[in-house]
Order: structure tokens, then sequence, then C-alpha cells
């Protein structure tokens, strides 16, 4: 019979969605393990709050994203939250008015020909950005712009073109009533995980592995990091000995942005007759908005890249003032009167995740996957900063949990 020689064979460190499919995962193949989270709760950048005490909003992970290929939907369907499948259609208010279906498809164009612009730069160039693949004269580039950061949560300057082509994005974004990040935290709700339990230090010089947590020191055989580029990059978490350099190179070429939603609740039989959802353009100001989800009396829109972090700093009411004047410009002034309680997202600042999602820099190759590497055949690496097929979304973190306790479940 083999001795025990740690407290348990692998202690996954964070319980978002890496580190919940860690330990879905490492149920099924039966290996004790615990999740030391630092966080009160569970879910990570996956948060659902509510407007008035009633209305289900996402602060983070929004869509389950391609979702023919998104476990997210099995769990969705196990436990009953309602989704919506139809195709996301859209209205375009540019620069003060409403444009007619022939320049919405001007839009769309535009869109389609930058995708193929950047496959084409990608098969020259692959170390191009992708602000290098579109037509920055375009009227329509501020807007497209805008968008991208959303999907990647930096600017089109700061992301690499492998970020678009290497991502196996099948179009298909589905909205949870519920909540995606309820999803989130009901899919994990039985994992082995323990709350307020930051790791401060983890030292391999040796077997075990030490675990300096906020509570007290633990040991493992193994440990599954799956914790943001941004905690390992402000070095909130210690390694002893330090970790490669090839290992620090890939945090750092793959940063966390940011991306924070905004929110309103509205009088409940306001905006009826309006389209569900907005593409506004103004200046130097854009927004996507959704009106009235699911029929629920609230909308929003989003920020990201360099203006979310701006607008975060500025503190709730600057991003409330920026719904407000993007409402106001759409609706006219008296809008503000069915406006009601406001939330708003502020992840960059959040200590335990410190922004949004990865993207990789410009003239980086490989990254992900280096990031995804073993290091001493006892420290194991997950989240969505790893796992490049299914980039910046909750479903390629869960994924890349479950590949990596397989990893060392067949070490």
């Amino acid at each position: 019979m083999k001795t025990r020689t740690a407290d348990y064979p692998l202690v996954i460190v964070g319980a978002g969605a890496a580190g919940l499919g860690a330990s879905e995962e490492a149920a099924r193949l039966q290996v004790s393990h615990l999740v030391l989270e630092a966080s009160h709760r569970t879910g990570g950048r996956g948060l659902t709050e509510y407007l008035e005490g009633r209305y289900p909003v996402d602060l983070g992970c929004h869509w389950m994203h391609s979702a023919s290929r998104n476990p997210y939907v099995h769990w969705a369907d196990q436990y009953g939250f309602e989704y919506q499948r139809e195709p996301y259609h859209f209205a375009m208010y540019f620069q003060g008015e409403w444009l007619d279906p022939e320049k919405n498809q001007e839009y769309e164009t535009f869109v389609k020909g930058f995708y193929s612009s950047v496959c084409d730069l990608y098969r020259q160039n692959p170390g191009c950005s992708l602000m290098e693949a579109m037509d920055g004269s375009s009227e329509w580039a501020p807007f497209l712009s805008y968008y991208l950061s959303l999907m990647h949560s930096n600017d089109v300057d700061q992301v690499s073109l492998a970020d678009v082509v290497e991502d196996q994005d099948t179009g298909e974004d589905w909205p949870l009533r519920d909540g995606y990040g309820a999803l989130i935290a009901r899919q994990g709700r039985d994992r082995p995980v323990r709350l307020n339990s930051p790791v401060h230090q983890v030292n391999w010089s040796g077997k075990p592995v030490r675990l300096e947590t906020g509570r007290g020191t633990l040991t493992a055989e193994s440990v599954l990091i799956t914790v943001s580029t941004g905690v390992l990059e402000a070095n909130q978490i210690r390694f002893h000995p330090a970790l490669p350099a090839v290992k620090l190179e890939a945090v750092h070429a793959l940063p966390l942005g940011n991306h924070n939603y905004q929110f309103f609740s509205i009088h409940p039989g306001m905006f009826e007759e309006v389209p569900e959802n907005i593409h506004y353009s103004n200046g130097d100001q854009s927004a996507a908005l959704r009106i009235r989800p699911f029929g629920m009396p609230c909308l929003f829109t989003s920020t990201a890249g360099r203006f979310a972090w701006w607008l975060e700093k500025q503190g709730p009411e600057a991003s409330r003032d920026y719904l407000t004047g993007v409402l106001t410009d759409l609706f006219g002034g008296t809008v503000t009167r069915e406006l009601r309680d406001f939330k708003v997202s502020a992840w960059g600042y959040d200590p335990w995740i410190r922004g949004a999602y990865s993207s990789m820099k410009p003239g980086c190759f490989g990254m992900r996957e280096t990031l995804a590497e073993t290091v001493g055949g006892c420290l194991y690496f997950a989240g969505e900063a790893t796992f490049p097929d299914f980039v910046n979304t909750a479903h390629g973190a869960y994924l890349s949990g479950k590949r990596a306790v397989r990893e060392f479940y067949h070490h």
C-alpha cells in the first residue's frame, strides 16, 4: 500500500471556471484533492448579481460562446437554465442617425473584409497586430475596434493575429436568462473548495510541494495553478524556486486586459418598441447595447481595453455617466427619468483577478501552449490563457482545467 507523503495528491489553486472544471475531472478520476480560492466566492470572472434584487445580470462572463461545442450548455440543460439560441440581430445608430439596411450591409461587408485581411496578413507576417489588418480610414473602423476590444479585452494594437486565426469560435453566442455566473457557480457547488484561502507561496524545491496560505500550510504531491496571468504577473503567488524564464515570458506575453459591464434597470413599460440590440457610435465613443434581455426591464452595455481601465479608475459614477450619455443621445434627455438601479463591474481592481482575460501580444508565438506546460513534474497550469482553441472564454478555461488534470493523472 502506497504511503501518503502529502496532505493531498493534488491541490488546485483558484475556483474559477478552470479550477472548478479541474475539480470535476479530478472527482471523475477519483483523485483526492482540494481547491483553494482566495475570494469569498467561487466562479472567478463568472458573477451574476441582481438589479433591484430580482433581475439577474452578469457582471462578467455573459455568453455561452461556440454553443454547439460549449460544455456549459450541457450544464444549463441539466440545471434548467433558460438560454436564447436565436441569432444576434442589431440596429445601428451612427453619428446621430439610424442606418438603413443598405448601410448595415456596408458594415457587415467591412467586417468580413477585415477577417479576410487578418487571415491573409497572418500568412504573410503572423507577428502583426489586429490593427495592422484593419483599414483605419473607414467610417466603420472605430466601432469594429471597440467591438474587438470587447472580444479580447485589449485594444486592437495589443492583440496578435493568432488570437483570431487560431480560435475555433463557431459564432454561436447564447446568453442565459438567469446568468452565466450563476450557472458556473451551480456547476461547481459540490466541489471541495476552501474559500478565503489565498496562496502566498508555492515551495516546489522538494517533495511534497508546500503551499503557504492565508489559513496555514498545506502539502501536495502536485499543484494545479489556475489563477489569471494578472495574478501571476503581479507576483501575488511567490514560487520557490522561481518559475523558469520561459514560463515567466509566457505570462508576460499574455497580459489581461479589462472588460466591464454597465447595467440599468428601467421602468417596466419602457423601451418595449425599440430594437433589442443596438450598435452605437458617435465621435470617439462606441457602445453595443442590449435592451430588455429576455423581456426584463433592464439594459446594459460594456467597455473594454484602455477605456475600461480609465473608466474603472474614475469610479462607478463615471461609468454611470457614460451609459447615461449614450442613452440620452439615442432617446433624448427625458430618458434619465426612467433609469433606476445601476450596477457596474470592476475587474481590473479585483485583487484576485486583476483584469478580464488574456490576449497574446503581437510578435509572440505559441505562448498559450507554453503557459500550459508542466514544470518540474509537479506544477500544472490551466486557465483561459492556456487554451488556444477557445480564447477568452469561460468554457475554454473549464476545458483547460479538465485537460490539466488528465495530464496529472497520466503522468
